[in-house]
């Protein structure tokens, strides 16, 4: 087998070189420099190096002829190296060549192929066919060297993977495509699979497993290929809304519950617990109980009543649901309850910790009806002084479904209210007095209709309903602490370590800018499994038990309860309550999480729907550049840039002026107007 000796490339040699992903066939007009000027087949004049040239020939062309001459004898040239190229079998060279370990030439492989002497377009034929070749032969320095049987077969299914892919990518540009520009959108064979894609780009974006491909496929769509498209995407197909709450995508949260726990709860739901209980429980329906919750409230888990007992001595109950009558410990309700974490109030859906045939339903203390309870019985005197305390399981029945608004109405007019509210202000005044500190907020109330309207409102956490239920709710959750430490029970206790006071004072006019301040010099509280002082409740022993419908640490701590009142060493061990904090606490910064962004949201779409052109910020913080601001009307808090030269302080009030909003990617750019806000 005879090699071929390496020859000079001489002005008049042909050539071959990649164009535009082609092989081209081009002449060399001049040499310089170890570089060729060449004229292509193309009727185009380039410059190329040599390492550019995949081949040349020893076949020379008069470069002196007239250029379409040229021309056309290297597009003949082109044409029949072409048609060479098509007849070779590949498969079959291979076969000849597969026991062989060397590396060939194009040439040494040709003359397999052709008859000896072979001639350049034979060789260049030989050469286009191996550089075009992906399955039998490797190339490395213009030798080829053939694949071994088994290389052979697993390059194979390679290539048939990326003709695979290759597929893929065509046909979803082609339908994302028509999709975009609202033409008709043709059949797709993965289109479940290229949604299900496009979900998880839109939320995990660089993370998402397909990005790579759902990406590419984006581009060849002529579309930006970013996460933000994908969700535009889906709005399109009408698979999410506009106002999509992707949060919960994310996290793998759903309102609705698996048929198997849909079944459980409808037997429940169905049984009568009531008649077996009636006769192990204490009987207090013919207590005037009452709920106080606001009016969108359809799940009630508290209430409650007060009676006069004589001498000065007055009965306060506090009724909690007792859930835990109903939700065993491991049992299908529990462990979906558990998953949850807790109920999400958003400010368009709410999503149960258990469906609404128990958690507005058998659980519920509904007007009117006879609920199982855990009753905390509190005997006190005018001063609200505490002379005896005790946790029963009753049977209570409302008679009383109140709104914050109409215990504020209802105040002066109804003696129990007002007793009630008598004994929760001394109660919490006794609390200042040992240290607590109360640093309210207003909070704001954001709602959307089932048209996508929103509305805002903004409302006082003083006023006497509010403090009414929370100083009640407090006694009921300290009594339970104190309780489960008298008896040396484990429980999710809560505390919090510290109040630093403020010792940087910064002037202001505003009592908000105040208690922002103030508050960030709290400690968080924490949960753990033995009682911790709380110092903002100024309590030694805290917990929550007052919303088991809503809470998934508050029915862990009622079952505990309900275990020690029945003589027993509670459900859970110490090591087993640790497990659980570990798993809630983070299950429950996910739901604070998602609650806050999606209220974020809407408020963000809330001043788009108003068309809010200017607002009044309080400035929290600042440095050289940015100002971190509250806008008290919306709670809202933002950044905007620092305007040149000016001369306004924190704790002053300011004119923010709104440039640009997006919801959905939750920006809201705007301007500090130099003048402060009066």
């Amino acid at each position: 087998m005879n090699r071929p000796e390496p020859h000079d490339i001489l002005p008049g040699t042909v050539l071959e070189f990649y164009g535009s992903k082609e092989i081209l066939c081009g002449v060399v007009l001049a040499v310089k420099d170890g570089r060729f000027h060449v004229l292509s087949e193309k009727n185009r004049e380039i410059t190329l190096a040599r390492s550019r040239a995949i081949h040349s020939g020893t076949y020379l062309m008069d470069p002196k002829r007239g250029r379409d001459e040229l021309v056309r004898e290297l597009s003949e040239i082109s044409a029949v190296r072409k048609r060479l190229t098509e007849q070779i079998d590949l498969e079959e060279v291979w076969s000849l060549l597969e026991s062989d370990d060397g590396e060939f030439h194009p040439y040494e492989i040709a003359e397999f192929i052709f008859t000896t002497p072979v001639p350049d377009n034979s060789a260049a034929a030989v050469n286009r066919a191996l550089l075009q070749d992906r399955l039998y032969f490797l190339s490395r320095d213009a030798r080829f060297s053939p694949r071994s049987a088994e290389a052979v077969d697993q390059r194979r299914v390679e290539l048939e993977k990326e003709a695979e892919l290759e597929r893929k990518l065509a046909e979803g540009a082609s339908w994302l495509e028509a999709l975009w520009n609202r033409k008709t959108v043709p059949s797709l064979a993965f289109r479940d699979e290229l949604i299900a894609a496009l979900k998880e780009y839109s939320l995990f974006a660089q993370e998402a497993k397909e990005s790579a491909l759902i990406k590419e496929i984006l581009k060849r769509a002529g579309l930006a290929p970013q996460p933000q498209t994908a969700f535009r995407a889906l709005v399109k197909l009408g698979i999410w809304s506009e106002d999509e709450n992707l949060l919960l995508h994310e996290h793998g949260i759903t309102p609705a519950f698996p048929a198997p726990i849909m079944e459980c709860a409808g037997q429940i739901a169905a049984t009568n617990r009531l008649s077996a209980s009636k006769t192990t429980r204490e009987d207090l329906t013919d207590l005037a109980a009452f709920t106080v919750d606001s009016s969108l409230t359809r799940d009630y888990d508290d209430a409650l009543s007060i009676r006069e007992l004589g001498d000065g001595v007055l009965e306060v109950g506090i009724h909690i649901a007792d859930a835990a009558e109903f939700v065993s410990r491991d049992d299908p309700l529990d462990r979906e309850a558990e998953q949850r974490v807790s109920s999400i109030y958003l400010p368009d859906d709410r999503i149960s910790m258990f469906p609404a045939a128990l958690s507005e339903g058998a659980f519920s203390l509904k007007a009117g009806e006879d609920r199982l309870a855990l009753s905390f019985i509190l005997k006190m005197d005018s001063d609200a002084n505490i002379l005896e305390r005790r946790i029963v399981p009753t049977v209570v029945r409302i008679r009383d479904q109140l709104t914050y608004h109409d215990v504020d109405s209802r105040l002066s007019a109804d003696s129990g209210l007002s007793t009630l509210f008598e004994l929760a202000r001394k109660m919490r005044q006794k609390r200042l007095e040992r240290g607590a500190i109360i640093l309210p907020l207003p909070e704001i109330n954001v709602y959307v209709n089932d048209v996508g309207m929103i509305q805002v409102t903004r409302y006082d956490k003083e006023t006497p309903s509010q403090i009414l239920v929370s100083e009640w709710m407090i006694a009921a959750n300290a009594t339970a602490a104190d309780y489960l430490a008298d008896n040396g029970i484990p429980a999710i206790f809560r505390g919090q370590a510290e109040c630093r006071p403020e010792t940087e004072f910064v002037q202001s006019d505003h009592e908000l800018f105040a208690v922002y301040r103030q508050r960030r010099l709290f400690s968080r509280a924490e949960l753990a499994a033995v009682p911790k002082p709380h110092c903002s409740l100024a309590l030694t022993n805290y917990t929550t038990v007052t919303s088991p419908i809503r809470r998934y640490a508050d029915l862990v701590v009622q079952r505990q309860l309900k275990s020690v009142l029945a003589g027993n060493r509670g459900v859970y061990t110490i090591g087993e309550v640790e497990q659980l904090i570990s798993k809630l606490s983070a299950a429950q910064g996910r739901v604070f999480t998602i609650q806050r962004k999606w209220t974020r949201y809407w408020l963000l779409k809330y001043i788009e729907q108003e068309d809010l052109e200017t607002l009044n910020a309080l400035v929290l913080d600042k440095n050289a550049r940015f100002a971190h601001l509250l806008i008290p009307e919306l709670f809202l808090e933002i950044n905007a840039p620092i305007p040149e030269n000016s001369k306004f302080r924190q704790g002053e009030m300011v004119r923010l002026r709104i440039d640009k909003v997006n919801p959905r990617e939750d920006m809201l750019k705007s301007t500090i107007l130099d003048s402060p806000a009066r």
